[in-house]
Parts: C-alpha cells; sequence; structure tokens
C-alpha cells in the first residue's frame, strides 16, 4: 500500500458528527463557518495559536483617508473579475499607529461582510530580538487553517505550498502580516491564486521591492491628536474635563509629542495617573525636559502588550542602521528646522549631493526622514531630539555633530549676508541682483535660520558668536518680511547670549536690532529704551557709527510719539555722525526719517527739500526700498502743500519702486497714503477703491501691521464720508477704532472716533457726535497725545 505524503485536513469528531461546512481544528476546541485567527507568538518553539483577530483599537481617530484607501485596496467581492491576490503595506515610523489602522480596517472589512473565508492575523516581531521566521508563521497559518501536526508536510517548501494550496480551494480571505522588516519575511507568506484575497502588511520600512500598494502614514493632525487626548481621559473617567477645561495646555502637549500616536497614548497614560493634576504641569514638565525623548515613558504596557515608552522603539530603529546611515542621521538631526533643503544637508553632512541623495532615500525607505515637495527632507521633532540625543551620549560622535553645526551656521551666514546686500540694491556674489533669488531662498530657510539663530545655549563660544551674528544680519528680510515678532524674538535672545559671554560689541548690536524690531511693531517707549542701551555701550566702545544708528532710531520713535524736540535733536546728532563718516547710506536714511518730522511740525518746505535729497541719494546708491520710502514721504508733503498732481506721481513713483522691491508692505502703505491724494482732488470715488485695496491687502498678505491696517479703515471711512456714504463710512469708522485699540494704537483709536464725531454732526446725531469726541479725548489722553486730547474735549464742549 502506498504511503502519501501528508493528508489533506480533515474534519475531526470529537463527540458529534459535522456536515455541511467548513470545520477547522485549533487543537483544543471546535469551529464551524468562516474562522477568524489569531497567532500569538512567543520566542522558543512554534507558537500556538487562537481563534480571534486581536480587539479593534480602542482609541482610533484621524485617518479616514487612510481607511478608505486601504478598505478600497481590500474590497474583495468575489466577482471572476477580482484581481486573485492584492498586496497593501502600510509603513510609517515606530510608534505611528500602523498595527492599530490594520485592526481597525480588518475589523471593518468583516463588519461589513468581506472575506467570508476568514481573517488571518501574525504579529512577525520583525523589530524584535528574535523575529518570527517565516517556517514560523506558516506553520502557525497552516494550523490557524485547520491543519493538525499529524497532517503537516514534513519540509518548509512543501508546507509554503500546502499553503497556497488551502487558500486557493478558499472563499476570499484577509491575511494581516503585522510588524515586518524585510521583504523576506512577507515574500513566501503571499497567497500563489485563489480569487479575492487580500494581504495586509504593516512594516517600519517601505517595501518597495514587492509587489504591493504602498501606504506611507504620518502623524496625526492636531485637532486628532487633542480628540486622542480627550478620549483617553474621559473614558478612564467620564468627570475627568481637563481636557476641555486647558484646550491650549492640551494643544501644547500634543505639539510636544509630536502629534505622535504612542507619544500621544503615553502622555494620556500619564495624565490619568496624575488626575489632581492639571494638563498644564504635563505639558511644562515636556518642554522643560532635557531628552523627552527619555520622559515620554509611562508604566504598563498597550492594548496590545506592547511597551509605553518612546526611547525603545526609537533604538531599535537606529540599531537596524548600516554605519553610514547611522552617521547620517545623527547629523540630519542637529538640522534646526523642521526640514532642511538638499544645499543644507549637503553642509551639514559634508556628502556632495550624489552621495547624499541616496542615502537620505534610504532613510526616507526606513520611515526615518519624509521627502517633501521642492527637494526637501523632513525629520520628526522627536526623532531629532533622539538623533542629537545619541551624537552627546555616543563616544565619539560629538565632535562631527558640532562641527555639522558650525558648518551650516557658516553656510546660514554667508547666505543671508548676499541676500542683505541684494536686498539693498547691490550685486552680491550668490543672487546677484535678483531679488527674487534672494527672498526666495530666505522664504524656503526662514524656519531653518530662525532656529540656528537660537543656538546659544550651549558652552560652545564660537557657536554662539556664530548664531547671534546671523540673527543680526536677518533685519533687512524681517524688515522686508514684516516679520517683527520672529524679529524681536531673535533680537532678545542675542542680547542676553552676547551679554553672557561677554561680547560688548555683539551685545549692543543685539540692543539696536532689538529696537528696530519693537519700533516696526509700533511699541515706541520699549524701542526707546533699546536704543539707549545700544547707544551708551557704543559710546563705551568709541563706535560712532553705532552711535549714529541709535540716534537715528531713537529720532524716528520719538517723532512717531510726536516728541518733536527731542526727535529732532536725534536726528541732529545722527545726521553729524554720518556726515562725520561720510557714510552715505546713514546721511539718506536721517534726511528722510528728518524730513518726515518736518512734515510733522509743519515746516512743508523745509520737508520736501529734505526729503527730496534723501531720495536722489538713496537713487545713487541703488537703495529701491528706501527710495520707495522717501518718495512716499515726499508725496504725502506735497499733497499737504496743496500740490496735488506732484503728490500723485511720487506715489506712483514709490509703488513702481516698492514691487520691483518686493516691498508688499510698502506698497500697501503708499496705495493707502495715494488714496488720500485722490481724496484731496475730490475723486472720492477712486479714492474709495484705492483705500478698500489697501485694507484688503493688509488681510490678505498677512502685513502683520494692525495699526496701518486701522488706517487703511480710517482713510476709507473719510473718504466714504465725503462720498456722503455716512452709514458705510460710521461703519469702516468703528471697525478702525476696534482694531486700533486693540493694538494699543491710541492715536489711530482717537483719530477714528474723531472722523466718527464729524460723521454724526454731519447727520445732526449731536448726541453721538459729543460721545465720539469725548471717546477721542479719551484715547488721545492714553496714547499720551495731550493737546489733541483738550482740542477734542473743546470739540465736545461747544456741540454739548
Amino acid at each position: 500500500m502506498s504511503v502519501r505524503p501528508f493528508r489533506a485536513a480533515r474534519a475531526v469528531d470529537h463527540d458529534e458528527p459535522v456536515s455541511g461546512s467548513d470545520h477547522i481544528d485549533f487543537h483544543a476546541g471546535r469551529f464551524y463557518g468562516p474562522v477568524v485567527g489569531k497567532q500569538e507568538n512567543h520566542y522558543g518553539p512554534a507558537p500556538t495559536s487562537l481563534a480571534a483577530l486581536p480587539a479593534a483599537p480602542a482609541f482610533f481617530t484621524g485617518r479616514e483617508a487612510a481607511v478608505a484607501e486601504l478598505l478600497a485596496a481590500l474590497a474583495a467581492d468575489g466577482e471572476e473579475s477580482a484581481p486573485a491576490v492584492v498586496v497593501s503595506a502600510v509603513a510609517g515610523l515606530g510608534g505611528v499607529g500602523k498595527t492599530a489602522l490594520a485592526l481597525h480596517v480588518a475589523h471593518t472589512a468583516r463588519e461589513e461582510g468581506r472575506f467570508p473565508g476568514g481573517v488571518l492575523f501574525i504579529d512577525l516581531r520583525g523589530y524584535d530580538k528574535a523575529p518570527i521566521t517565516t517556517d514560523q508563521a506558516v506553520l502557525s497559518l497552516l494550523r490557524a487553517l485547520g491543519v493538525r501536526g499529524t497532517d503537516m508536510p514534513p519540509t518548509p517548501e512543501e508546507r509554503y505550498a500546502f499553503y497556497r494550496s488551502r487558500l486557493a480551494d478558499r472563499e476570499p480571505v484577509l491575511i494581516v502580516l503585522d510588524n515586518a522588516s524585510a521583504p523576506e519575511q512577507i515574500a513566501p507568506l503571499l497567497p500563489g491564486g485563489g480569487r479575492g484575497h487580500r494581504v495586509l502588511v504593516t512594516s517600519r520600512d517601505v517595501l518597495d521591492s514587492l509587489p504591493v500598494r504602498q501606504l506611507r502614514i504620518e502623524v496625526l493632525a492636531p485637532e486628532a491628536s487633542r480628540d486622542l487626548i480627550q478620549r483617553l481621559l474621559t473614558s478612564f473617567d467620564p468627570t475627568d474635563r481637563r481636557a476641555a477645561e486647558e484646550p491650549d495646555a492640551v494643544a501644547g502637549l500634543c505639539e510636544l509629542c509630536g502629534h505622535l500616536p504612542l507619544a500621544l497614548l503615553i502622555a494620556g497614560q500619564l495624565l490619568r495617573r496624575r488626575r489632581h493634576r492639571p494638563v498644564a504641569t504635563l505639558t511644562a514638565e515636556l518642554r522643560r525636559a532635557a531628552d523627552r525623548v527619555r520622559k515620554l515613558r509611562a508604566r504598563g504596557v498597550d492594548q496590545y502588550g506592547r511597551e509605553l515608552a518612546l526611547r525603545p522603539v526609537f533604538d531599535v530603529m537606529y540599531a537596524r542602521l548600516e554605519p553610514e546611515l547611522a552617521a547620517l542621521f545623527r547629523l540630519l538631526g542637529q538640522a534646526p528646522g523642521a526640514d532642511i533643503g538638499l544645499d543644507p544637508a549637503a553642509v551639514l553632512t559634508g556628502l556632495p549631493h550624489e552621495d547624499l541623495e541616496p542615502l537620505l532615500d534610504d532613510l526616507a525607505a526606513a520611515c526615518l526622514l519624509t521627502p517633501l515637495p521642492g527637494g526637501r527632507w523632513q525629520m520628526h521633532d522627536l526623532l531629532r531630539q533622539y538623533a542629537r540625543a545619541v551624537a552627546t551620549e555616543e563616544s565619539g560622535h560629538a565632535p562631527p555633530a558640532t562641527e555639522a553645526r558650525r558648518r551650516l551656521l557658516g553656510y546660514y551666514f554667508l547666505g543671508v549676508w548676499a541676500a542683505k546686500i541684494t536686498i539693498m540694491g547691490g550685486r552680491s556674489d550668490i543672487f546677484g541682483r535678483d531679488l527674487f533669488h534672494a527672498l526666495g531662498w530666505l522664504d524656503s530657510e526662514r524656519s531653518g535660520l530662525l532656529a540656528a539663530a537660537l543656538w546659544t545655549k550651549g558652552e560652545n563660544t564660537e557657536e554662539t558668536e556664530l548664531a547671534v551674528t546671523l540673527a543680526l544680519v536677518l533685519d533687512d528680510y524681517f524688515a522686508l518680511r514684516r516679520a517683527c515678532d520672529d524679529w524681536e524674538q531673535l533680537a532678545r535672545n542675542a542680547c542676553e547670549a552676547a551679554r553672557r559671554i561677554g561680547d560688548r560689541e555683539l551685545e549692543a548690536r543685539s540692543w539696536g536690532c532689538l529696537g528696530n524690531a519693537l519700533r516696526g511693531l509700533r511699541r515706541y517707549e520699549e524701542a526707546i529704551d533699546a536704543y539707549h542701551h545700544a547707544r551708551r555701550i557704543f559710546a563705551d566702545l568709541t563706535d560712532l557709527l553705532g552711535q549714529g544708528n541709535a540716534w537715528n532710531g531713537l529720532g524716528a520713535c520719538l517723532t512717531s510719539l510726536r516728541r518733536h524736540e527731542e526727535a529732532a535733536d536725534a536726528f541732529r546728532r545722527s545726521i553729524d555722525v554720518y556726515t562725520a563718516l561720510d557714510d552715505r547710506k546713514g546721511i539718506a536714511t536721517a534726511r528722510s526719517n528728518l524730513g518726515v518730522l518736518l512734515e510733522g511740525l509743519g515746516r512743508l518746505d523745509e520737508a520736501e527739500d529734505t526729503v527730496r535729497r534723501a531720495s536722489d541719494l538713496h537713487r545713487q546708491l541703488g537703495d529701491l526700498r528706501a527710495e520707495a520710502t522717501a518718495q512716499g514721504n515726499l508725496g504725502t508733503i506735497l499733497r499737504r502743500l496743496g500740490r496735488s498732481e506732484e503728490a500723485a506721481r511720487a506715489h506712483v513713483r514709490a509703488l513702481s519702486l516698492c514691487v520691483s522691491a518686493h516691498d508688499f508692505h510698502g506698497a500697501t502703505r503708499t496705495w493707502d497714503n495715494f488714496g488720500l491724494t485722490l481724496q484731496s482732488l475730490g475723486r472720492y470715488d477712486e479714492a474709495i477703491g484705492i483705500h478698500t485695496r489697501a485694507r484688503d491687502a493688509y488681510a490678505l498678505l498677512h502685513l502683520n501691521d494692525g495699526p496701518a491696517e486701522a488706517s487703511a479703515w480710517r482713510n476709507l471711512g473719510v473718504a466714504l464720508l465725503e462720498a456722503g456714504r455716512v452709514d458705510e463710512a460710521l461703519s469702516a469708522l468703528e471697525e478702525a477704532g476696534n482694531l486700533s485699540r486693540r493694538h494699543d494704537d491710541w492715536y489711530g483709536a482717537g483719530a477714528a472716533a474723531q472722523s466718527s464725531a464729524l460723521a454724526y454732526a454731519r447727520r445732526s446725531r449731536f448726541g453721538e457726535a459729543v460721545s465720539a469726541w469725548l471717546a477721542a479725548a479719551e484715547a488721545y489722553e492714553r496714547g499720551g497725545f495731550t493737546e489733541l486730547a483738550d482740542q477734542a474735549r473743546q470739540s465736545a464742549q461747544r456741540l454739548g
């Protein structure tokens, strides 16, 4: 009698006969109909199997697009036209929620009645010290398919063949291969045929060598992160309202967790344990933590028995890297911003482009980098912190990291300095006169530049000096882009860093830079204090140019505060210094500012002569922005002289220069002033259109100048009033007043209320006009404009 090498699986009758169904033997139990099998594996002997797909994730959120894409790929309706096998692979950083997504999708598919042949699940433990081998895995899958030990083929090759044949005879089956680390773990387990089988693989690596439909998932969106934290708290204790009561603290916590699901789960568990403490305390602890990755650790395990710690996950991913990739990872972790371009990455790593790009691709395939449009690369914030920690902790890695940062600071400084020359109208070695190119580079590197300029906390004095110097040369870019908040942050940090390392010259320049930033923010009293700090240090150092710049800044602030005599003295001092140094740019700038002062004093003929001379000098120097400012000031002076046609031509010239200089803030301000000139010509309908355009531009272009936007609203209100559209005028003036008050612009608030008073009086609504005059007086008083306040009160008394 011939002996078959193995027997086909058959029903096992322990107690009663079975008929009319597919009976699968799971050793200790009897199961009828379609089967969902879970394989739980352990080190050592071949794994055993349990008849259950792991539970769906309890707190799944924020993956709607990925779920829809996977469900569409898994569609298996049993039709003859359906593909025999479709393999979908989900890749992503460790802790990003790949297993949760796969299990959610598997449960959803089953609930929708898909895969009548069953669902098989196996955790391949690909990133453990002892991963499940494919020989172990196929044994587990065969057992889950009902093959008894006595029926098991004797050799691995025969088992794989038997596994494929068993699947070929079944209705559609979903096979979930979780936590695979390499294509070799997956390829032998793919079905060979059948109808409508689907395979869903999760891995921390992109499986680009296999015929898979690849999906890479990233971190959660901020709103999904906040939702996850809230659900973690309220599911544990329905009375826990901390997430609802502390939305800012929760948002900050999610940001510090990098919106990474594992980090959020850990944070949620920590908050559960400290139920009596506010969310803000954990947020503050993580913000202060020297090593946030180590700090994100909690006791216990998650729903699937996995450790609640972030550092071990990153350790495994890092340990798998080849030495060259590990070194690259550590150096890229030094990148200061959220992402980095190819050029600065080459500087940071010291590698030419042709050698660097394939390595970047390898790190992206390991989900340690994310490629972005425009040839940029992003490393998750927590991964960057981990890379920096590794570079510090491991012997011999710190010096290369320090040298990489030094190279990058030098690269950034040279680029910013070249862009600064181009912005000022010169020709730089890097950008020539191509302002668009220079600004494009600055915009693309902005996050990196800002972060690198804050590299001042360490003990490396050279690195601190380079970072402070970088912060100082960004001034023209900040001014052009109206990035005054960033400007202030970097300048304050530079003041402190320069003081700490004892560099008096850098400290003086930093105080001057802070003064410029505060003046841009219209915080004139604070700016005056900063300029005085700079002036005193420059005087101690006998630095005449520094003193001249400080006096010029003081004059501009004092002019804005209508402290005219003090402003005139400051400008005279600055012009004397610039003249002694033959600094033509300084002379031109101070004259332009002095012209504004003279215009405010009503000395219009002197103002015109002074500003014209400044404009001519700026034109000779090729400084488009400065010439545009002078031409705009000239237009205002000419309008007040009654020469509105000439004023209009000056405004048109200023607009053209602003456009050429990519100065959108200057262009918008000039539009608004041009509207006033049109009003003086009686062309109110045109003026209304111009003021409306300026008002909209401040908001649409995010020009970050609330007082100027309020001025555009106010000028629009005046034009509407002159056009007889009183109700519309009052509405615009109300908006102008509200916006001015929100920005503590009390002169603007007073001017808006004053114009409203005139509008009410025109409608014979004298009671409301009196109230508006009194509101104007109060605003002027708060801003220190005592004379204007007295005039407003007198107007109210006349009407009352």
